[in-house]
């Protein structure tokens, strides 16, 4: 429960960047045959990723799975200020970034956590941009508390920033954890078109 707690904190910082949006996305999770398929659809787009795994198990957090025994959450941030017509790869970095350093100052200022070492590198993905950023928690005395980083990856959807994290707990490799994020970005679908939740259940489960 200590780690959901810390976990959390991109979910608080995040629901505070989010102004009104262009765009009103609605999102669901499907079981597949090998994991899941997590879709997102507006009026005019949709985009979808995938997670391959023996086990995912959601939270009662919407967002929040758990996945081979590690906990991650997903979260679709809008924003008014993020246009779609800012789609250059320069546009992109930019946006992103503001958004890393949006949460940084909520975590350090309002939360206060003073977190260190702070590492954002920029990676290619099938083509498409990404943010991953991670930092290392302050040493905590209690026992059970034993996340010492926050990983992210983050990348723009239309007019919303796409953000997925988890904690690095200790003994954890951070390999591992990256390489677990990256592989669901790669997998990251936009479409210029919206989806139909039902006709895309049945499609995963052989129904059409």
């Amino acid at each position: 429960m200590r780690t959901l707690f810390i976990f959390i904190f991109t979910v608080v910082a995040g629901s505070a960047f989010a102004q009104s949006s262009t765009e009103d996305f609605k999102k669901a999770l499907m079981k597949t045959k090998d994991g899941a398929e997590i879709a997102y659809t507006s009026n005019k787009h949709s985009f979808t990723f995938n997670i391959v795994a023996d086990s995912i198990k959601p939270l009662q957090n919407p967002g929040y799975l758990i996945v081979n025994n590690k906990v991650i959450q997903y979260i679709l941030i809008g924003n008014s200020a993020l246009l779609a017509s800012d789609s250059t790869q320069e546009k992109q970095k930019q946006q992103l970034l503001g958004y890393m350093q949006y949460e940084l100052e909520y975590i350090r200022g309002e939360l206060k956590i003073d977190y260190q070492n702070l590492h954002n590198e920029w990676l290619d993905l099938n083509g498409k941009t990404f943010l991953l950023w991670y930092y290392d928690m302050p040493p905590n005395s209690d026992k059970k508390a034993n996340v010492t980083k926050q990983i992210n990856l983050s990348t723009m959807c239309f007019t919303h920033v796409l953000n997925m994290n988890t904690p690095f707990e200790m003994n954890d490799d951070l390999e591992k954890d990256k390489h677990m994020l990256t592989a669901i970005a790669e997998t990251l679908k936009m479409n210029n078109f919206t989806i139909d939740f039902n006709e895309l259940y049945k499609k995963l489960n052989g129904g059409g």
